[in-house]
């Protein structure tokens, strides 16, 4: 009777487990897509659709202050190309990628920070630099290999 008792309330656990849904890791191209659509709109000085994308990932708080953060990128001119210039990922639930974008004025540097958080992508840092020399902005020597 007990091995009988033991073996229902073992079948019982293996059924419920297996009709339990598996969650299903977030996409881990996502990051990559967003962050060049991003880019995309910040070499046309688009930062109204800046602020649309970055609300969606980082908070509707947050995206009007990224906005004003980047409104002076419309003072480097045309841009006349982006390029992807850094990626790295942190094991499967943080990435870390820089853009360049070759505007007439200046070289901008855009660094995105991905965290995974609750299941889904959160954009948790972007921010950009300037310069002028190559090869990279200066206090961000540290992530680039000699």
């Amino acid at each position: 009777m007990r091995t009988r008792l033991l073996s229902l309330t073992l079948s019982i656990f293996v059924s419920l487990a297996a009709a339990a849904p598996a969650l299903a890791d977030p996409d881990s191209a996502m990051p990559a897509k967003v962050s060049d659509q991003i880019v995309a709109d910040l070499a046309k000085t688009d930062l109204d659709a800046l602020a649309a994308k970055t609300k969606k990932y980082m908070g509707e708080d947050v995206a009007g202050r990224i906005a004003n953060s980047f409104a002076s990128i419309k003072n480097l001119g045309n841009s006349q190309y982006t390029e992807l210039v850094y990626s790295r990922d942190y094991g499967t639930k943080e990435k870390d990628i820089i853009y360049k974008i070759d505007f007439d004025k200046a070289f901008a540097y855009v660094r995105f920070l991905w965290q995974i958080d609750n299941g889904d992508w959160h954009l948790v840092y972007l921010t950009y630099k300037t310069e002028n020399d190559l090869p990279f902005p200066s206090g961000w020597e540290h992530i680039y290999p000699k």
